[in-house]
């Protein structure tokens, strides 16, 4: 019986994607390095939302291009420094997506508990939030700094379940990234995807999600219908 609902963060509840595109953009750019993060037989950018900065590294690394004395870790360091700056100084567009704020509050409406989790780090996302008016609409917070392992790895989800105090297969998780639906997946929640330009429809349901939506609005009718099952209350 499902009595939480846990959102993802970037893509999901707040519309930044782009941000994070250009941001590790920027460090390869800074450092005149010797390769493309745009990937000319797909067509789309090697960042992959979701995943976390050191493993989308590890990924773009993939092959040894060079960085000079730079490792994953500094790579990472100074994306987050340039991310945290880029919202501290320059206001980016940041914004929450269509359609969020309106499916929050229906749901805290159910008396169902409400959940946010991400693989960013606390520093950032309590300020989006607080940016955004949002800090109060979560139950429970979860970020990449409370666990070992990044999604698609189970843990994160498994510790926010923990946090609510209840199982996994009571939680109903919603999320745009296939690193994600995989994490969710596993840990043995309920999943709606959310399709973008990086996790068509396909993707998302073989990474295992139950239902895969193109627009938040199409997410309510899946709730109502799950409120239904759990006997109507």
């Amino acid at each position: 019986m499902v009595s939480a609902v846990i959102f993802d963060l970037d893509g999901t509840v707040l519309d930044n994607e782009g941000v994070w595109e250009s941001v590790f953009r920027e460090v390869v750019e800074n450092h005149n390095f010797q390769f493309s993060i745009f990937n000319f037989q797909t067509n789309k950018w090697m960042h992959e939302p979701g995943l976390g900065i050191a493993s989308n590294w590890r990924n773009i690394l993939v092959g040894s291009p060079d960085t000079g004395m730079l490792s994953i870790d500094d790579l990472t360091r100074e994306t987050w420094k340039a991310f945290q700056e880029r919202f501290t100084n320059q206001n980016p567009q940041f914004k929450i997506r269509e359609g969020i704020v309106e499916l929050v509050e229906k749901i805290k409406e159910l008396g169902w508990m409400t959940a946010l989790c991400t693989g960013s780090n606390w520093v950032v996302v309590e300020k989006e939030l607080e940016e955004l008016e949002m800090h109060l609409a979560f139950d429970v917070t979860t970020t990449g700094e409370e666990v070992m392992m990044s999604k698609p790895d189970p843990e994160i989800y498994l510790l926010t379940a923990q946090k609510l105090g209840v199982e996994p297969e009571s939680c109903l998780v919603i999320e745009d990234a296939i690193a994600g639906v995989r994490a969710a997946t596993e840990a043995g929640c309920k999943v709606i995807g959310l399709t973008s330009d990086y996790a068509p429809e396909s993707i998302l349901k073989n990474a295992g999600a139950e239902w895969v939506v193109s627009d938040v609005s199409q997410i309510l009718p899946i709730v109502n219908n799950i409120v239904i099952q759990n006997g109507g209350e």
